[in-house]
């Protein structure tokens, strides 16, 4: 016997409609929960709500997370916070002929979720990457090739010989591929945006090193990173922020390399050092604080493999990309920019 709640279920119908689309993509899911609400031999599975009770039977009977489609694969999370609308779309066509590109491409991209033929556009760079790092590209996760992905589709109106250079500067010191990722654009956006046209290659390189040493030499104060309680007893997370943003300790960032690459795009380092530096830091992340806590949420989107929430505040100061682990580690994405700083 099923219960949700303490209320025993007693048909599959009972459940609302978009939780009886998720369990028909659940390889199994719809037999298995029909034979568990007839047998009352079996023990009493009581759980809290319906999406407690859909992640309960998608890891029991796959033994993991993932809902799989021939086009595409997410994290059983993403797919339960999807509009009821899309949820149902993928119902009817999980791994029927329609599960195609072509017919699956407008939801993806409105769900921000990328293809198998959307990952296949990163092989090309993941070859070449292994030849210089294969400690950090040889086996890569799924998460890992989403950021892979992603950033290749972003490169695809770069020039290669920039897409070149970043990539050998980021390759020498990344640490995850996320660093990867992170550095490659701090030294394409220093290249593009704060130095003169005119610089020969090497110059290029000596100044972007040189910024590269200014910032990860200020920039460990501020990699604390606060959380919020992600229990049901906790709250709204989308309240948790801001009122977090409120408090002294909510200060931002997951790692140096997405420290860096945000700073370097929205504070000047032209003849600042030491203190100079560390205030215009601290005055940047003021504003970045003030507008989280004054301005509503934009959106709210969880990541394809369902590992981290980007909530996003806008108005016209700016604009703050707030990232929420499973954990209730809360950070400042590296696309977060302020365009008054005053």
């Amino acid at each position: 016997m099923i219960y949700l709640n303490g209320q025993q279920l007693n048909a599959i119908g009972g459940l609302s409609t978009k939780s009886q689309a998720v369990l028909a993509m659940i390889s199994g899911g719809q037999k298995w929960l029909s034979m568990c609400i007839a047998d009352t031999s079996i023990t009493s599975i009581n759980v809290e709500s319906e999406n407690q009770l859909l992640k309960l039977i998608q890891s029991g009977l796959t033994g993991d997370n993932y809902i799989r489609f021939n086009t595409f694969r997410a994290d059983i999370d993403k797919i339960l916070s999807l509009s009821d609308s899309d949820a149902a779309q993928l119902a009817a066509i999980r791994l029927s002929a329609n599960d195609n590109e072509a017919n699956l491409a407008v939801l993806l991209h409105q769900n921000d979720m990328l293809s198998y033929g959307d990952l296949a556009k990163s092989y090309d760079l993941i070859s070449q990457l292994v030849q210089k790092r294969p400690d950090l590209f040889q086996a890569i996760s799924f998460s890992d090739m989403l950021t892979l992905a992603d950033f290749t589709i972003q490169q695809s109106e770069v020039n290669p010989e920039l897409q070149t250079q970043s990539a050998e500067f980021a390759s020498a010191t990344a640490a995850t591929v996320s660093d990867f990722v992170n550095l490659s654009l701090f030294f394409q956006y220093a290249q593009q945006h704060l130095l003169g046209e005119n610089l020969i290659p090497q110059t290029q390189n000596s100044e972007i090193q040189a910024m590269y040493a200014q910032l990860a030499a200020v920039v460990e104060p501020y990699l604390f990173t606060p959380s919020i309680d992600m229990t049901t007893a906790g709250g709204n997370m989308v309240q948790s922020v801001p009122d977090l943003a409120r408090g002294s300790n909510f200060i931002g960032y997951i790692t140096a390399s997405s420290a860096m690459f945000n700073l370097i795009q929205n504070i000047s380092l032209n003849y600042q050092t030491g203190g100079g530096l560390t205030t215009a830091i601290n005055n940047y992340l003021a504003a970045v604080k003030n507008l989280i806590s004054f301005t509503p949420l934009a959106t709210n989107t969880l990541s394809q493999d369902g590992a981290t929430a980007s909530l996003k505040f806008q108005s016209g100061q700016g604009i703050a990309n707030v990232g929420v682990d499973r954990n209730g580690t809360v950070y400042l994405f590296p696309d977060t920019k302020i365009i008054n700083l005053n």
